[in-house]
């Protein structure tokens, strides 16, 4: 059921599907598709005299809605103030004050949407920006990535607000199965039940008499049945659909409706009333399509379930899953995204809280970096999304959106901090020195990776220069086997300019490292393995740590032994 109130923040000069209270103001009106709760006050007394004193203002649709919608002779005053709009075809709109004469250009288009005949999306351009209102919508993975229009020049139009169809925004309906799978389930029991004999009857008990027409034209194509329905005057027009339906009782399908219809049933007969000519008791099965039943089971069912002797359920949906609502967001990436419905069982702020992460809106334009120290995350800890992980409750599969995955490989890199972006203040690039190393046995046991949070690819690349990566080689991890061979780090520190003197190992203030339990004070220097990107000057009275040192801090990591640490006043920076 519709929630939308009518009007769009960025337009707010023309309604959308609800045509009473302030809309009644609007100077342009649009109507997706023709279902009731699309429509409130759309044949209301107040707008009829709206209209009577207006020469400016039109209703706009798809063909179709204006068929379905004028063939009811409640609406039919609107005769000469509807405007159909071809589906895909950009048409620009004047919308004019008539007190004032204030004008104001848009150009709006018609996407299918894919839930009903006639059913469409409105694309709007203006001066405030492009926004997408979907109206009720059904759109399978990927089907976005097909329209032509949502894109300019090879890419996703830059879309500021999306009003979206959120009727499934919910785990609990985080897949429904697509029309094709419901039609298959339900062709193949209408089948088997008809061809026992000419008095095996199928009653489709749909709760609207219209929407369900793919369902009817499929079946009747299939089996060569006609669908009996109460009136064919809204298709009149459409040959497509109305060859396939009949207001002949006879038929073996029947989807009529009568305000007491499951009473019928449970009397053994059809809503219409029909008998068999020959006094032989029909035997009749009913199928209810629904979607909500589904999705409120403990498990997983079929798409076709027994719920009588002579009743089914066969699920059949005329909105995007949640899985499908997250994909179609996910790919347009709007601004915002604003819900049209609210789900049973939930509320308004958590329906926004699982659309706000898919939106830029939530994606800050500046990079975001911890802070020191946190720079490295341990790869045993689960990933610390904070956009994406509370959207999904196990056994939920893992978000649609990728990002860059996470590799085995310990860039030299993340021994420092380079990650700070060229633009931050020449201060802080200077600040940022050799982070505090923990001691432990399992700490060469442990994988851990760069953390890899921000707002883009380009970003990224922006940050890390190719001349960085060009100079800086992977480092693999060292094997958790203790008899694995070791590194051999006197090449890896070998240059060319390297003389072969060789000096005693000591410490930044003179003494020399014990045989045993060394302890180890150091600094980042240039020469170093930290990033060229930061000097941290020396402290005075201290000398720099000789290559050697280095040396021995590799060899101790690479072997799994322990690094004692001792915090000494001669040293400028503690390990």
């Amino acid at each position: 059921m519709s929630s939308f109130e009518g009007q769009m923040a960025e337009y707010p000069t023309i309604s959308i599907d609800r045509f009473d209270r302030e809309n009644l103001k609007a100077r342009a009106y649009f109507l997706s598709h023709c279902h009731k709760d699309h429509m409130k006050g759309l044949r209301a007394p107040t707008l009829k005299r709206r209209l009577e004193c207006s020469l400016k203002v039109y209703l706009y649709c798809s063909p179709v809605t204006k068929e379905l919608l004028l063939t009811s002779p409640k609406y039919r005053f609107w005769e000469k103030r509807i405007i159909s709009i071809e589906i895909e075809t950009p048409t620009q709109i004047s919308l004019v004050d008539e007190a004032s004469g204030e004008r104001e250009e848009i150009v709006v288009t018609l996407l299918p949407a894919g839930h009903c005949p006639g059913s469409v999306m409105f694309l709007f351009q203006g001066n405030n920006g492009t926004v997408l209102y979907t109206g009720d919508f059904r759109l399978a993975k990927g089907e976005a990535a097909r329209m032509e229009l949502l894109h300019s020049g090879g890419r996703v139009k830059d879309i500021q607000s999306v009003y979206l169809d959120t009727t499934f925004c919910d785990p609990r309906f985080y897949q429904i199965p697509s029309r094709g799978e419901c039609l298959s389930g339900i062709l193949e029991l209408v089948q088997s039940w008809i061809t026992r004999s000419p008095y095996h009857v199928v009653w489709l008990n749909c709760k609207a008499a219209y929407g369900y027409e793919y369902l009817f034209t499929n079946l009747s194509e299939e089996l060569g049945v006609q669908i009996h329905v109460d009136k064919l005057d809204m298709f009149r027009n459409m040959p497509d659909i109305l060859h396939h339906l009949t207001t002949d009782r006879s038929t073996q399908i029947h989807a009529c409706r009568h305000p007491k219809a499951e009473e019928y049933f449970h009397w053994n007969k059809l809503p219409c009333g029909i008998t068999s000519k020959t006094g032989i008791p029909l035997h009749i099965v009913s199928i209810k399509p629904s979607t909500m039943w589904f999705g409120e089971r403990t498990r997983k069912t079929n798409v076709i379930v027994r719920t009588g002797e002579s009743s089914y359920r066969a699920c059949f949906s005329f909105h995007s899953s949640y899985s499908e609502i997250k994909d179609f967001l996910s790919y347009i990436c709007p601004v915002n995204a604003y819900p049209n419905v609210i789900p049973l069982g939930t509320t308004k702020d958590k329906v926004i809280e699982i659309l706000q992460p898919l939106c830029r809106s939530s994606q800050s334009t500046e990079p975001k970096y911890k802070p020191l120290g946190k720079l490295k995350r341990a790869r045993t800890i689960h990933v610390d999304s904070e956009e994406e992980d509370e959207l999904f409750d196990d056994p939920l599969p893992v978000p649609l959106r990728h990002k860059v995955p996470y590799q085995l490989i310990l860039h030299p890199e993340v021994f420092s901090m380079t990650t700070i972006s060229q633009n931050q203040p020449e201060k802080l690039r200077q600040s940022t020195g050799c982070f505090k190393t923990e001691s432990t046995q399992n700490s060469l046991l442990t994988n851990f990776i760069d953390c890899e949070e921000s707002n883009s690819e380009s970003e990224e690349e922006l940050e890390n220069p190719s001349s960085v990566q060009e100079d800086l080689g992977p480092a693999t991890l060292p094997q958790q086997k203790a008899d694995v061979d070791v590194p051999q780090w006197e090449v890896f520190f070998k240059r060319k300019d390297d003389t072969t003197d060789e000096e005693p190992t000591t410490l930044s203030c003179g003494k020399h490292i014990p045989e045993k339990n060394r302890s180890l004070n150091f600094s980042t220097h240039s020469d170093s393995q930290s990033s060229s990107d930061f000097e941290i000057p020396s402290t005075p009275e201290a000398e720099l740590p000789k290559r050697e040192h280095l040396q021995y801090l590799y060899e101790k990591l690479a072997t799994g032994e322990n690094i004692i640490v001792e915090r000494k006043k001669c040293s400028f920076l503690d390990i």
